[in-house]
């Protein structure tokens, strides 16, 4: 049995001769796991000759071993890249964060100047605040299938020229823009000899049916008595021009 010393922390350990055989004469330190030749350092008594020179070269296992202790501490990051790292790891999400609720904001601002003339007309007092928004107009929302005519009637008046009748009826829950009315006159074949357009502002005198409400208008003109004799029906029908 003999005793070496570890030259990396002077620790003394004993090791026998057959684990010397073993690894070639190189021994692990248990304390700091440095490798090194168990011969160079054990501690010879005066009378006894030093053993012979070892070896150079370590065998396989221990070399491996030590590369991978000198590659370990190369291994460590400095404090400032990791803090440079961390730094930038921190960035990336709230840039992408403030894109995306710059996008948002920005879909939100173009829906609302799109759908301002609806808002208004759900919410009267936001008008102003939507024609400031957009520093446009803000006017009643068209919707053609919201407004139906519920009535009609074509007469000829006993003194001369004719009448239309109509009743018109908003079918939408908020205020819908006063459409305009084409009117045309038929023959016997049901063949068109006059059509003629009246405004909205020739229907009512409004520029809006309310809500769920209706609006009675009469229209009164005259035709030539050529068209007049032949005048059999009529066709009546709203839009938005």
């Amino acid at each position: 049995m003999h005793i070496t010393h570890c030259p990396q922390c002077e620790t003394a350990f004993k090791v026998s001769p057959q684990q010397l055989e073993l690894a070639k004469g190189w021994v692990r330190c248990g304390r700091c796991s440095h490798v090194f030749e168990a011969a160079l350092h054990f501690e010879t008594p005066p009378d006894i000759p030093a053993p012979p020179q070892p070896r150079a070269d370590a065998p396989s296992l221990f070399r491996s071993a030590m590369a991978t202790a000198e590659a370990a501490p190369k291994a460590k990051p400095s404090s400032t890249n990791a803090s440079t790292d961390d730094n930038i790891d921190a960035a990336l999400p709230f840039g992408w964060l403030m894109g995306a609720a710059a996008l948002v904001l920005a879909f939100l601002m173009q829906w609302v100047v799109a759908q301002r003339n609806w808002l208004a007309a759900e919410e009267p007092a936001l008008r102003p605040v939507l024609s400031a928004l957009c520093a446009c107009e803000v006017t009643w929302p068209r919707a053609p299938d919201a407004v139906l005519i519920e009535s009609s009637s074509f007469t000829e008046n006993p003194q001369g020229g004719y009448t239309v009748q109509l009743r018109l009826k908003n079918t939408q829950h908020h205020p819908v823009a006063m459409p305009a009315l084409e009117l045309t006159l038929t023959d016997l074949q049901d063949q068109v000899l006059v059509r003629r357009v009246f405004t909205a502002n020739e229907l009512s005198g409004k520029d809006h049916v309310q809500a769920l409400r209706d609006v009675r208008s009469t229209l009164n003109f005259d035709l030539d008595d050529k068209v007049s004799q032949r005048v059999i029906g009529f066709r009546a029908f709203v839009f938005y021009p």
